[in-house]
């Protein structure tokens, strides 16, 4: 077994954070889960929170016409019959890391890192035992083709292709993502954060006059703080200079990526303090932003996810993103 990635390194920032109750349940089955239930934010219940009624006291609209937030109800957090019965979340890159030394129990290479995969095809003829042959090509830093490294192909019995929405191996099986994206545009921020919010510390789904916010609390870092994640729904229009002569579907694609790209972290606090008014936040005083993205979700799928030989063996498996696409652009890192 060899693993192939294109990045250089685990993730310093961002991405995927929580893992569910039945993952949790894979990982104790594997022994891998200590660390990751130790070192966690454990989230066990969801706080809803919802526009002041007219009648509510102090209930004072603003400028912008919100009444303020209140807490409506708090619920469990899992309610499927499983054995642990929250989510929980911690650092993407942690989870790599450990993935990554528990791999090298099985295979002396472990992850081959700064390796793009190209594309594959199911050549049985020339290697019956090996029939899915591989072409790879070496990147510089994990983002630049390094045009001096000759491709290189490689021979297995199986493939699988985690690489994402956007992935090649899929589009090496000839499929398509078939389904819809939303123009509503999201971003999501990482940070320490200063604020007066009581529920801080728990997972929350804001809905007001002004948007609505989704809060998730991280683990604590290495300075002792603790980590908020915030989904926040970016409402304001944002103009977008888009060429009349492109196709619709391409002119759809330049102008969401305009407006993903004019996405600020800043503009993400901007926006989630209208959302929790009477509260206040935002970044704590000498610190900076972990990570944020500006993102629009697509629900989209592939009609298959996998392929089959002559003889009907199934060879190649598309897993994760590849179901469920949801597009991050204009990643932002603070090291």
């Amino acid at each position: 077994m060899i693993c192939f990635d294109s990045k250089p390194r685990t993730l310093k920032a961002g991405q995927a954070d929580g893992l569910q109750p039945r993952t949790l349940e894979v990982f104790q089955s594997l022994n891998l889960a200590h660390e990751i239930l130790t070192e966690s934010c454990h989230m066990t219940e969801v706080a809803f929170w919802n526009p002041k009624s007219n009648s509510a006291d102090g209930a004072k609209e603003t400028e912008s016409g919100s009444r303020g937030i209140e807490r409506t109800s708090f619920v469990p957090d899992v309610v499927v019959d499983a054995r642990f019965k929250h989510e929980i979340t911690i650092h993407q890159g942690r989870i790599e890391r450990i993935l990554d030394e528990n791999i090298c129990r099985y295979s002396k290479r472990g992850i081959v890192r700064s390796t793009d995969f190209e594309h594959f095809e199911i050549d049985a003829a020339s290697d019956p035992e090996y029939p899915v042959k591989i072409t790879l090509s070496s990147l510089t830093d994990g983002a630049i083709k390094d045009s001096n490294a000759a491709r290189r192909t490689v021979r297995a019995k199986y493939l699988v292709g985690a690489d994402g929405a956007h992935s090649r191996v899929r589009k090496s099986m000839g499929l398509k993502l078939e389904g819809e994206t939303t123009d509503h545009i999201w971003g999501v921020l990482d940070f320490v954060s200063d604020t007066d919010f009581p529920d801080i510390r728990k997972r929350c789904a804001i809905h007001s006059d002004a948007g609505s916010i989704m809060v998730i609390p991280r683990e604590r870092i290495p300075t002792g703080e603790y980590l908020t994640r915030l989904y926040v729904q970016i409402k304001q229009e944002i103009p977008t200079d888009v060429n009349e002569n492109l196709e619709a579907e391409n002119a759809y694609k330049v102008s969401s990526k305009q407006r993903r790209s004019a996405i600020t972290y800043q503009s993400i606090l901007s926006q989630a303090e209208k959302v929790m008014y009477p509260y206040k936040i935002g970044l704590k005083a000498g610190t900076e932003p972990d990570w944020f993205a500006a993102y629009q979700i697509g629900q989209r799928m592939t009609p298959e996810f996998t392929m089959k030989d002559s003889e009907g063996i199934e060879r190649v498996f598309i897993v994760g993103d590849g179901k469920l696409q949801m597009r991050k652009i204009q990643i932002k890192r603070f090291c």
